[in-house]
């Protein structure tokens, strides 16, 4: 199945169920601020863990935004809605769609806790799905845009790494 028969078939889905509507909804524009203010709750309540993982996450989101707006120099998708002309479930500027910023910045947090064995980590790893499978259902992100998000994450988490290593910053041993 190609990407943007994904799309539809996943698309496809919306305007059957309300509360399914509301679920993918929340998950596409709201879960990622339920995200930020659950990680400012852990850096406060969490354990070590918690605290390496947001040091970590505030290095690679300036390099995920570095990240995405160096491919979008270079290749620029339309939004679904905007090559098939409708109207998706949510309101969203007519940006380049690949890859998901929304997508991007949830898997830095997913896998910054995820990296530290954090107990969170596999809730996070739930919103980081969520989030992408949303962001499809709303029609405003085709699949490869969410697998590009996923990919934007990790590498700029590895970046943020290496970053780390080489200026031998000791803070996330």
């Amino acid at each position: 199945m190609d990407n943007i028969s994904l799309f539809f078939l996943i698309f496809g889905l919306s305007n059957h169920s309300p509360i399914l509507d509301t679920v993918m909804i929340f998950g596409a524009e709201f879960l990622i601020y339920l995200a930020f203010l659950l990680v400012l709750v852990l850096t406060f309540k969490g354990g070590v863990k918690e605290k390496k993982a947001l040091i970590l996450i505030i290095l690679t989101i300036p390099i995920v935004i570095l990240v995405i707006k160096g491919i979008h120099l270079f290749f620029f998708e339309p939004r679904p809605f905007v090559s098939f002309h409708f109207l998706p479930l949510i309101g969203e500027k007519a940006d380049a769609s690949f890859p998901s910023r929304h997508t991007s910045i949830m898997s830095v947090i997913a896998f910054a806790y995820t990296y530290f064995k954090s107990r969170w980590g596999p809730l996070f790893l739930l919103f980081m799905v969520w989030v992408g499978i949303g962001r499809i259902y709303v029609g405003v992100h085709y699949p490869l845009d969410i697998l590009g998000g996923f990919f934007v994450g990790i590498i700029s988490l590895m970046i943020a790494m290496k970053i780390k290593n080489l200026l031998k910053v000791t803070l996330l041993r």
